[in-house]
């Protein structure tokens, strides 16, 4: 029985001494550390609060106002569609209705004077003029 044991521990005591053994390959020193400075994350864009202004694809007008208090008023053809929240966030501009889901999109300035290219959640992009 005795000899039974000790052929079964007998791998199990060779693996703890292989996994506890004292090699240093492994070990950090001067030579083999990374001394170069971690580039910072970079910094979440935020979004300017303004009118953002579109022709949807029926050619009504689009206007999406963003308030500075974080309210947001979006109109279509005149009327008044849609009230609610913005926030600026990891996820992007993201737009909560009264009573709705929260809705993120991406907001780009393309660099032509004025114009942003908004990303909706479902990629589709639609050209904005910021006034």
């Amino acid at each position: 029985m005795n000899k039974l044991i000790a052929i079964a521990a007998a791998p199990v005591l060779a693996l703890g001494v292989v996994a506890c053994g004292d090699n240093n390959a492994d070990a950090p020193t001067e030579a083999n550390m990374d001394t170069t400075t971690a580039t910072p994350a970079p910094t979440m864009a935020s979004t300017t609060a303004g009118t953002y202004t579109s022709t949807a694809t029926g050619g009504e007008n689009v206007a999406i106002t963003l308030n500075q208090d974080g309210t947001y008023t979006m109109m279509q053809g005149g009327e008044q569609t849609e009230t609610g929240n913005w926030v600026d966030n990891a996820r992007g501009t993201c737009l909560t209705a009264e009573g709705a889901s929260e809705m993120c999109y991406r907001i780009e300035q393309t660099g032509t004077n004025g114009m942003v290219n908004i990303t909706g959640p479902d990629g589709q992009v639609t050209e904005f003029r910021m006034q």
